[in-house]
């Protein structure tokens, strides 16, 4: 990150502070996690002599990926009790962005190259193909600017480890250093990507399905299902839904279908 500096306009540059934190659950104390995040990075980067007073501004951004409406307080004072007005000058302040993937991914008009929407597509894909397709783009993207030498590499960690979680168990996986050399090692052995990929992706479906039906069981007999309740459903492996799924048959309450 550049030196923070003293800028009287835009036309002189501006260092922001980008945060990003992802999610596939909601969290209540999210706008809390974000201000700590945001003072734990200014004194490390003060520590490092990264950047120098005055401080640059911050963008914190959250990246959901979770399947229901976030309904957490997006901002400080949203948790904090009921204050005094002499006392309001004196709470911490604090907001972040919320990027709801699934809303954004329906969303007609997205640019294709656009360096956010390429990562939420090659995050969601389960086609071999398609992944591959979107990698290209993305590294003709990057490869534009001189300038994203280090995205490159932080791109290739995070989506390395993506590729690490879809190769088959036996694998053993070179190291790669660049998207470019990411591509090559997908590129070695496409039929045993695509068969896992494959394999993964009928898997969740299968479990995803199972999750919905459960919901609408219990939904038809209690009623409404807690939010938290959904997500707890959603995020549960096989092996916990069909055991739901058991106690659901002679369950008089939403906690008997829920026991261990």
């Amino acid at each position: 990150m550049p030196r923070s500096r003293p800028h009287s306009s835009l036309g002189q540059g501006l260092c922001v502070l980008l945060l990003l934190e992802q999610q596939s659950t909601v969290d209540a104390t999210m706008a809390l996690r974000m201000i700590s995040y945001a003072g734990l990075s200014y004194q490390t980067l003060l520590n490092g002599r990264q950047i120098s007073l005055p401080l640059p501004p911050v963008l914190p951004v959250v990246l959901y990926s979770g399947p229901r409406r976030w309904r957490a307080s997006r901002d400080m004072a949203g948790l904090l009790d009921e204050t005094p007005a002499d006392l309001r000058p004196y709470q911490p302040q604090m907001r972040y962005l919320l990027i709801h993937e699934q809303t954004l991914m329906s969303s007609a008009g997205l640019p294709g190259k656009n360096l956010a929407v390429l990562l939420f597509r090659l995050g969601r894909s389960r086609d071999v193909e398609q992944w591959r397709c979107l990698l290209h783009t993305l590294i003709q993207t990057v490869q534009q600017e001189p300038e994203h030498a280090e995205l490159n590499r932080s791109l290739t960690l995070w989506l390395h480890c993506i590729v690490r979680r879809s190769a088959p168990p036996a694998e053993q996986l070179p190291p790669v250093k660049t998207l470019q050399e990411l591509d090559m090692m997908i590129t070695e052995k496409p039929g045993l990507w695509a068969q896992q990929w494959l394999k993964e992706g009928r898997q969740e479906g299968r479990l995803k399905g199972q999750a919905e039906l459960l919901l609408g069981m219990i939904q038809r007999r209690f009623g409404p299902v807690p939010d938290n309740v959904t997500l707890r459903i959603h995020a549960a492996k096989a092996q916990q839904i069909k055991a739901w799924s058991l106690n659901f048959v002679d369950a008089e309450t939403l906690e008997d279908v829920l026991r261990d």
